[in-house]
């Protein structure tokens, strides 16, 4: 299954680890320097000022202006199996 996480952008479901809220970045600085690394390291990608969620996948993190509660719902109904090891936090 896909996930439509914005802007013409799908990921598979089964490469997402774990679908954080912005926000967690600002209270954690151990997710702050991950996100400053893989940005470094170019594994980073859409607009930083936009962004409401984090989504981790196994390459890297990939942005999105859709709030991750959202994001979560839609992975969970489309796909189940793939949603059941998914790592979700809403701060």
């Amino acid at each position: 299954m896909y996930l439509h996480i914005g802007h013409d952008t799908m990921i598979e479901t089964r490469s997402i680890v774990a679908i954080l809220n912005k926000n967690l970045m600002d209270q954690s600085p151990e997710v702050r320097q991950m996100v400053h690394r893989l940005n470094g390291d170019g594994a980073l990608s859409g607009d930083l000022s936009e962004a409401k969620t984090l989504i981790l996948t196994a390459t890297g993190i990939v942005l999105s202006s859709i709030s991750a509660t959202t994001l979560y719902k839609r992975a969970a109904k489309g796909g189940g199996e793939a949603a059941a090891g998914m790592w979700y936090t809403e701060i």
